[in-house]
């Protein structure tokens, strides 16, 4: 196998559409495509405009030096509203359609940087298009607190100490932004509602909270205010998460997603409706045993419906949701949608559609679903085959899986590539590390292993106080069945997974000799150390049951590197140097106890990347790394070695 690093680099330099918007008054969209540079090693965006009537869609704005921005339209579909963020400054750009643009500078500005994370929805115009409301932090202490006293962290990259909060600029006027909400609290995701004066966020105010802002673990609530930040209060507070809420045109009723449970870092999100006093609460999805996406904030119907994408195993499927009738899945060409919006005159909705071998683009569907445009800006086909299949289990469990392979040419080695988590989920989308693989000649097997989302509630808490027990062994049970099925028994076998995915690939190496090289990518290895170290310990209370004071024995047990004497499979050690979710002390650890072992190793960290490594020549710098691995090593005891 050779490795061509241009091809690489093209897969991951390709264009990708996102987050289309309707205009207001209808018949017009919005998307950004972010552009991806290795060289420069940074993501830029551009915005298009699509006239939906004609289906031909035009560049506005190239070069925002933002990757993913966040973009509003107003009110009356006569302007954009987006953050530029650059040599730590931000900016709010508001442009018009012919490309005129004004710029507002937040230098001056009485609070922190923006949230631009899609959870906080940093953007929302007020009906009469004369404010904005927007999520940014506190400004930073003249003072920096000591960190023995204010130790919080932040394993999203989000700041340390920096509490968020929603502020009020007036377009007109000349008086500086004002705070909507409290301090002391993480608030975001407002909107406003159709009087004008009242705004409807989400806020955790329980007393329990982690640097996971995001975290559905955690109990957000739904919050309303006057615009003013005078009256605060809840509007739905219950023990569990409500989040991504989203109001109905005439303002009579508001959608939110409520978790059905407190555990782990993925439960079943139902959408729920209620008025706004809070009263007559209905949950107009919770039969299904399926989980409502919160990345994709439920889309208003011109008939009073909602559009909200579902997590059916590998599949996310658009699903219209109504107080009056079942939960209807729409019939889409493509398996996978996501982020739905829906032309509030017409009833067309947009949406990011992909599979496995078909890279993302926005497609237009009209109200039933038919597809009559699909945006075309990555450019680049897959030369992969897919196939999903599902296998059972001797205790019960029916595991499904998705492998990738050449579609010309027999494999030359097969990669188990097990999902982060746990309870995430290898769907059918596009990912150009797969593709970059299956380009250098290797198959790879995603297994979704008890513990993954998608399947239901059961199968989500199959793993607790289990883990690295049946998700391990479904893992080993999926590699099996491909081998079985493609007949190419004498491959050899590699495994790399990252973060809970590292896990497991650190727990293979323990365990069995049958992988010819590993790759572990931010990996948990050593979950009492762990406990102490990142900015989610209830992760270990959920996942284990308890601190490592009550289930010090079981913590031991299932930690990585317990169980690395003896070793012999190489190993590549690879960390994000400031991830605070999984930090790099975990991945100094195994290399250590790697060399200690006599074991074949080398340690790779990454400056500047939290625990998603995300800068553009990182991720191609990776995946050749790990590649070469893997290429290095394919020659050495090429068939499978079983212990």
């Amino acid at each position: 196998m050779d490795l061509d690093r241009s091809m690489t680099r093209a897969l991951f330099e390709a264009p990708t559409a996102t987050r289309p918007q309707w205009a207001p008054a209808g018949r017009r969209l919005a998307y950004t495509v972010a552009v991806p540079d290795v060289e420069a090693n940074r993501t830029t965006s551009e915005l298009w405009i699509l006239e939906a009537d004609g289906a031909t869609s035009e560049r506005l704005v190239e070069g925002i030096p933002t990757g993913d921005p966040p973009v509003t339209w107003s009110n009356d579909g006569t302007r954009l509203v987006y953050a530029e963020t650059e040599d730590e400054t931000d900016r709010i750009v508001v442009i018009r359609l012919d490309g005129s643009r004004r710029e507002i500078d937040l230098a001056q500005a009485p609070h922190g940087r923006l949230a631009t994370l899609p959870f906080f929805r940093t953007f929302a115009w007020s009906p009469t298009d004369d404010r904005l409301l927007y999520a940014a932090y506190d400004p930073d202490p003249e003072d920096p607190p000591d960190p023995a006293v204010n130790p919080r962290n932040d394993g999203d990259g989000l700041g340390e100490v920096e509490r968020i909060r929603l502020w009020v600029h007036d377009l007109l006027g000349n008086e500086p932004p004002r705070p909507v909400t409290s301090d002391d609290y993480h608030s975001g995701a407002g909107i406003w509602l159709p009087n004008g004066q009242d705004v409807v966020f989400v806020s955790n105010r329980s007393g329990h909270e982690e640097g996971a802002v995001a975290s559905l673990t955690q109990p957000f609530a739904i919050w309303t205010s006057d615009s003013a930040g005078s009256t605060e209060r809840p509007l739905v507070s219950d023990s569990h998460a409500a989040v991504v809420p989203a109001v109905q045109a005439d303002g009579r009723r508001l959608a939110y997603l409520a978790a059905s449970m407190t555990g782990p870092h993925a439960v079943n999100m139902e959408l729920t409706t209620v008025d706004t006093t809070g009263s007559d609460r209905r949950t107009l999805t919770g039969g299904l045993d399926r989980s409502v996406d919160p990345e994709s904030p439920p889309a208003a119907t011109p008939d009073g419906s909602w559009i909200v994408a579902l997590m059916d195993g590998m599949r996310s499927v658009l699903l219209r949701a109504s107080e009056n009738a079942a939960p209807e899945a729409l019939a889409l060409e493509q398996p996978h949608a996501s982020l739905p919006a829906v032309d509030g005159c017409s009833g067309e909705i947009a949406c990011v559609t992909q599979a496995a071998t078909t890279p993302p683009e926005i497609e237009l569907l009209s109200p039933e679903g038919r597809s009559r445009w699909r945006s075309a800006h990555h450019g680049i086909e897959s030369e992969a085959q897919s196939r999903i299949w599902t296998f059972d289990r001797d205790d019960g469990f029916s595991i499904e899986s998705l492998a990738l392979a050449p579609a010309d040419t027999a494999p030359g080695g097969v990669i188990l590539w097990p999902h982060g988590g746990p309870h995430s989920r290898t769907a059918n989308e596009y990912r150009p590390e797969s593709e970059a693989a299956v380009r250098h000649g290797f198959a790879v097997v995603h297994p979704n292993f008890r513990g993954s989302h998608g399947y239901g509630i059961d199968f989500i808490l199959a793993d607790r106080m289990d883990l690295g027990g049946g998700d391990y062994a479904d893992c080993l049970a999926a590699l099996d069945s491909w081998l079985a099925m493609s007949g190419h028994d004498d491959l050899p076998e590699f495994v790399t997974g990252t973060s809970y995915g590292g896990y497991l690939t650190a727990w293979a190496i323990g365990h069995t000799q049958r992988f010819v090289a590993a790759v572990a990518v931010n990996a948990v290895t050593n979950v009492e150390s762990f406990f102490g170290q990142t900015d989610i310990p209830s992760w270990v209370y959920w996942e284990f049951g308890g601190s490592p004071l009550e289930q010090r024995e079981l913590i031991r047990e299932r930690s990585p590197v317990q169980h690395l004497a003896g070793v012999t499979t190489p190993t590549l050690v690879v960390h994000s140097e400031e991830d605070r979710r999984v930090p790099i002390a975990q991945g100094l650890e195994l290399f250590a106890l790697l060399q200690a072992a006599g074991a074949e190793t080398a340690f790779i960290r990454y400056p500047r990347e939290f625990h998603r490594i995300s800068e553009p020549a990182h991720r191609v710098n990776l995946v050749s790394r790990t590649l070469d691995w893997f290429v290095m090593h394919s020659g050495r005891d090429a068939m499978r070695r079983r212990a």
